[in-house]
Formats: structure tokens, sequence, C-alpha cells
């Protein structure tokens, strides 16, 4: 008897959930973020009340990168893309519009001020003729995080004073740590880095750097390019090169090997926005004397 009142209020908890499947066992708002450091900003705005998945996968160069068929039916479920301007964006962006036509398309690049591309530019960043790695700015990032905050407000506004309040947390800690780069940095003016890709265009101009790519409009370079890198890398007394696990970094690592110096590594779509940062910018202020 007891067994079968067991299984009786079991079945009605069960039926109750059901009927209630928001509160029970309703997955999380998805937002899409194509790459790894707008995820971290995205998770700092919408906290828990959001999932966030980042598309292009670790170590995988987001300027060549498509997704396959599974990967883009597993996006179907966004309802927000936080786009910069990939190129895979525009192939698949029809595909999920076209199954939900609901979906929000945010190009972060819409309110944040573009550098325009030089004879050094990544060929792949500069399509539309402008450099795409606007994250690696902190005061830039505080642009896109309000960006965010906006898309994420409109379309869950049962959150959005949550997501204001952790919006103005997060543009604080943006704030302290631009702020603490330009202490930091402030005697490394006019300093050049050799890069194996010109992925650092935005740091740079916030704190008055230079960056010298060793790839050359989206190619590997050819030996008498490399010759000519060297020449300008000798020229402009470089003490630090910096190597990305997304692209070729042989060119990069025989320059510094010519200049006898150290080649670090760093990941600028690093999925902890913050450690890279100050990885970043450790680097520089160690390798300045």
């Amino acid at each position: 008897m007891l067994k079968k009142y067991f299984l009786f209020f079991l079945l009605i908890f069960a039926l109750g959930c059901g009927k209630k499947a928001p509160s029970c066992s309703a997955p999380k708002p998805l937002v899409l973020t194509s790459i790894a450091p707008y995820c971290f900003l995205a998770e700092k705005i919408g906290g828990d009340r959001i999932e966030v998945q980042t598309i292009v996968p670790p170590n995988a160069n987001p300027h060549i990168f498509e997704p396959t068929s599974s990967q883009t039916a597993q996006m179907i479920r966004g309802d927000i893309w936080l786009q910069i301007g990939e190129p895979f964006e525009e192939k698949i962006a029809p595909i999920l519009k076209g199954r939900k036509a609901n979906l929000v398309l945010l190009d972060l690049r819409s309110q944040v001020p573009l550098l325009e591309e030089t004879h050094s530019t990544c060929r792949h960043c500069s399509k539309d003729h402008f450099d795409r790695h606007i994250w690696l700015s902190p005061k830039l990032a505080a642009l896109q995080a309000k960006e965010i905050e906006r898309a994420l407000s409109e379309k869950y506004p049962v959150f959005a004073s949550e997501f204001k309040a952790n919006l103005t947390s997060l543009l604080n800690e943006l704030s302290q740590i631009a702020q603490n780069i330009e202490t930091r940095l402030g005697s490394v003016q006019s300093r050049t880095i050799l890069v194996s890709h010109p992925a650092f265009g935005y740091f740079c101009k916030d704190y008055g750097l230079e960056q010298l790519s060793v790839e050359f409009e989206g190619k590997d370079p050819r030996p008498k390019h490399l010759e000519e890198i060297l020449k300008k890398a000798v020229s402009k007394n470089i003490r630090l090169a910096l190597s990305l696990p997304q692209h070729n970094n042989k060119g990069a690592e025989l320059i510094a090997q010519k200049l006898s110096k150290p080649i670090y590594s760093i990941d600028p779509y690093s999925p902890d926005y913050f450690e890279m940062l100050e990885k970043l910018t450790s680097l520089i202020e160690e390798n300045h004397e």
C-alpha cells in the first residue's frame, strides 16, 4: 500500500514539473559568441541568468574557421549572437535567421572607432578595410560591454536590473584594468613589439606602442620579406616577440632567434580576458629594459 501511495505522489510531482517546465528543467537562454573573450564579457553581465556558448573552438583561427553542419545545428537554440565580422558569420547567419527569425545579430563593431588596415594588417581581418581585434583594448571593451548589456536587457527585460548592475561592476573592473596598464606601461612609450600576427593594433594605440607583424597581407612571409622585417626589428631595437597559437609562428621564431630574443606565446582569444591582458602587460613591462 505504501508503495502505491509513493508511486502516486511521484507521478503527481512529475506531472506538476511537466506543467511548469520553466521552473523545473527549462534550459537557460542561450547567447552565442563568435570568440571566447566575448563569452567572458557576456557571462560577467548575464551572470547565472544565461548560458553562453563560444562558436570558434580553442586555438582555431577564427579568420578561416567554418562550423560544421552539426555545429550549426547546435546554434539554432541561440537567442543572441555576438559578432565581430568574421567571414564565417556572414555565411552562417542567414541559415540561422531562416530557421529562427527572432535571432538577434549584434555586430560589436558598430559602436567602436575602428582602425583602418595598413600594409601589415591581416588580409582576413581587413576584408572590409578595418581591423577586427577590437576586444584587445580594455577601453573599447567597455563600449562593447554596454552594447551586450543593452541587447540582453532588451531580449530578457525581466532580468534587466541585474544585467545593469553586473555591467556597472564590469565597467569598474575594465576602468581599473585600463588605468593599471597605463600606469605600468607609461615608461614603455614608443616601443615596438614583434608579432607573428597583427592582432594588437588597438592595444598598441591605447598605450603608445607599435606592432611589427611578420605575417604580411594575411600570408606567411617570403624570405625577402623576412629580411625586411629583420632589418626593421633591428632598427627599432625590438626586445619582445609574441607568437599566437592560432597562427604560423615560424617567421617570428626565426627573427627572434636572429635577434637573440626570447619569444613568448600569448593567446588573444583566451577565455580568461582579464588574465590575458595581465599577461600581455607583464610581458611588455618586463622586456622593455
